[in-house]
């Protein structure tokens, strides 16, 4: 089944891509165009197990494409590994600490948690999971392969022939993975980037020190550690912190975080529909 199912001039080009770029563009222009056509985006993750217990202790973000918005793409991933969203996750968890033999699960996506990154999937197309799961030494490689929210779910067939391909794919991850570095680092730098953009995006003007407080904010950095690093009194940290969210219109850091996702959205849809 798995010779009907990817050519050999195709298992040629992602073994000589392997560490490259051009892996990660090969292997979705093949899972698009032969294993799932209706699929609209993958993502791929590195969880490090323990040598002595099976609980989860570090993610790795290793690559993304698909029709997803890149630069929303990057900042949900972020967000789900800095803020360990994944941790959230215990069905998903359950699987990745038991594993031994690759499988597939199929999640529905239907309820998200109230966080930066739950309200960023909700408004995403993103819909129906599946993925594919496998391990190699201390590592468990997950493949992850979205349905547009309004594309009929995955069928047994689909799911069958998607589940074929784990024993190909998931030492081509493996591999990747120790030939390439991780597309996500542990960073803020993606989210403060990203709501700088939104600033400009919604016309709304900062202070210097407000859009400093804003990014500490951010940063999940308390009322007492921002004090400390900016040098003023606590007073004055909130009345900063008060000043800029109210420019904003917004009363909160989820509610901020709830802003930028709704600003990048209003002025994306209008690119999309031209």
């Amino acid at each position: 089944m798995m010779q009907q199912t990817i050519a050999l001039e195709t298992a040629g080009g992602l073994l000589q891509s392997l560490g490259t770029a051009q892996f990660t563009s090969r292997l979705w222009s093949w899972l698009h165009g032969v294993v799932d056509p209706c699929c609209y985006h993958m993502t791929a993750l590195r969880f490090r197990r323990g040598s002595q217990q099976p609980a989860v202790e570090q993610l790795d973000v290793l690559f993304f494409a698909g029709n997803a918005d890149p630069e929303e793409t990057r900042l949900a991933l972020s967000l789900y590994q800095q803020d360990m969203e994944w941790k959230q996750d215990r069905q998903l968890l359950q699987f990745i600490e038991q594993v031994q033999d690759p499988q597939l699960v199929l999640s529905r996506n239907e309820v998200y948690p109230p966080t930066a990154y739950g309200r960023m999937i909700a408004q995403s197309p993103l819909g129906e999971e599946c993925s594919l799961l496998g391990c190699e030494t201390d590592y468990v490689y997950l493949l992850s392969i979205f349905r547009n929210r309004h594309t009929p779910s995955f069928t047994l067939g689909e799911l069958s022939r998607l589940r074929q391909t784990c024993h190909f794919l998931i030492p081509l991850l493996a591999r990747h993975a120790q030939l390439s570095t991780p597309c996500i680092t542990p960073s803020q730098d993606t989210l403060l980037q990203y709501f700088d953009r939104c600033l400009q995006l919604a016309g709304k003007q900062l202070s210097g020190r407000e859009r400093l407080i804003c990014h500490a904010m951010l940063q999940g950095w308390s009322v007492p550690q921002i004090a400390e690093h900016v040098s003023i009194s606590q007073c004055s940290v909130r009345t900063y912190m008060e000043r800029a969210l109210a420019k904003i219109g917004v009363t909160s850091k989820s509610e901020l975080f709830a802003w930028c996702v709704t600003v990048e959205q209003r002025h994306r849809q209008p690119a999309a529909l031209s």
